[in-house]
């Protein structure tokens, strides 16, 4: 989901961004604090403290919080405003399960039914993802809606469009802590190897091994995902006193 920019963001002194750019820069900033705990768990992101630490007007803040909350990273507060909303792990847990059940029946179904992978369909995947394995991207929290897209058009190439539909349907309900795998480059380079890996056995007719390494592939990710997301709930429970301006930010 993405929210709607109508208001163009009066200009702040001393501030050379443009609006747009303003925006996004705030955005990201509060996103990367989000994902790596660095605000006051249950704690109010007040608009008017954020914008002066920050050093623009209220409006890209207020814009970025509504943002971040379409994702699923904030919730509203009781006294107004928003706050960090905390993940729930068994929930997330199970969705990982659920996803894996989906993906793996699209890996075996085509087999099932006497048939295979639409080869065109693994072809192009193979070539979006060695494209990405020779020029890696930065770490980058929204690499998530390209790492969903790779098991989208896996489920797609098996030739069931439902199955395919529900998956979507679980990414977006995990996307909010999935975004904590991709916050090194070295998660973003394990991620195209893995993807590269599963589709090359798929190319191949190998079934099996397509299963065993996406099993490995969502087992490293969840365990990844849960250990940063528990390091991100236990910083904002206790913030380091390096780290009080940016706590401050959530009273």
């Amino acid at each position: 989901m993405r929210c709607m920019y109508t208001d163009q963001s009066e200009a702040v002194p001393g501030s050379d961004d443009p609006p747009r750019s303003r925006r996004d820069r705030v955005y990201a900033e509060l996103k990367q604090r989000l994902l790596l705990g660095r605000v006051v768990l249950g704690g109010r992101l007040a608009e008017e403290h954020l914008a002066a630490e920050m050093g623009v007007s209220r409006t890209p803040v207020r814009e970025a919080l509504q943002r971040l909350h379409a994702e699923g990273l904030v919730e509203p507060h009781g006294d107004g405003g928003f706050r960090p909303k905390v993940p729930d792990m068994v929930g997330i847990r199970e969705l990982y399960e659920v996803r894996l059940a989906l993906e793996t029946q699209a890996l075996r179904r085509p087999g099932e039914n006497g048939g295979l992978h639409d080869r065109d369909a693994l072809d192009a995947i193979e070539a979006r993802w060695m494209e990405l394995a020779l020029d890696p991207p930065a770490a980058d929290p929204e690499f998530v809606l390209t790492d969903e897209s790779f098991h989208v058009e896996l489920a797609e190439a098996a030739g069931n469009a439902e199955l395919s539909g529900v998956l979507r349907s679980v990414n977006e309900r995990i996307r909010p802590v999935r975004m904590h795998d991709f916050l090194t480059p070295d998660r973003i380079r394990a991620t195209i190897d893995q993807h590269l890996g599963i589709v090359r056995a798929l190319r191949a007719e190998s079934v099996g091994v397509a299963v065993a390494r996406l099993t490995v592939h969502l087992t490293d990710s969840m365990a990844v995902v849960e250990a940063r997301a528990e390091a991100a709930l236990r910083r904002m429970r206790n913030p380091e006193p390096h780290d009080g301006a940016r706590s401050a930010a959530g009273q």
